[in-house]
């Protein structure tokens, strides 16, 4: 073998190695997004958890949930407060769910299905007059998609026999 013989030899071994390592790095970065992608779902849902589990475990604090939900005004005022505390608390956990959505770093199959309460969600007699009366709560981008679900709510119920899809 002559010594450029060797020298293509050498460069067809060294295009072979470039070429597994980054299939090699490809894979990786495939596993470390799904591993990124299942931390973030974890995330979300024990965020929500922590605020069912403190309704669940706290007549006081369902109540307050119960009458902001219901759009009561049976409130004194540090029930207000609290109730606008959690309301706002679970559209922070909704609002993180649409960015991570948005960017692509959370599951399609979990945001749909958070997707179904959220839609619920901005259905609730109270939501509204909570909605309106926090106007720079949230990111402008995400106010926007949350407008967009009520309107489309309010059109749904005006036309009667439709259902949600």
């Amino acid at each position: 073998m002559t010594l450029e013989e060797l020298a293509y030899l050498s460069q067809i071994v060294g295009v072979a190695g470039l070429l597994a390592s980054l299939i090699f790095v490809g894979l990786q970065i495939r596993q470390n997004t799904k591993a990124l992608k299942a931390t973030s779902h974890h995330a979300i849902t024990d965020s929500f958890n922590a605020i069912n589990n403190l309704i669940l475990s706290d007549p006081k604090v369902a109540r307050i949930w119960r009458l902001a939900c219901a759009g009561s005004d049976e409130f004194d005022e540090d029930e207000r407060i609290s109730a606008n505390f959690m309301l706002l608390a679970n559209f922070r956990i909704f609002e993180t769910l649409y960015y991570q959505y948005s960017n692509g770093t959370l599951d399609k199959k979990l945001f749909d299905a958070e997707l179904k309460t959220l839609k619920w969600a901005v259905t609730m007699p109270g939501f509204l007059p909570w909605w309106t009366a926090n106007p720079i709560s949230l990111s402008a981008e995400f106010r926007a998609f949350i407008d967009g679900l009520i309107r489309e709510a309010q059109e749904r119920d005006r036309r009667p026999g439709l259902q949600e899809s």
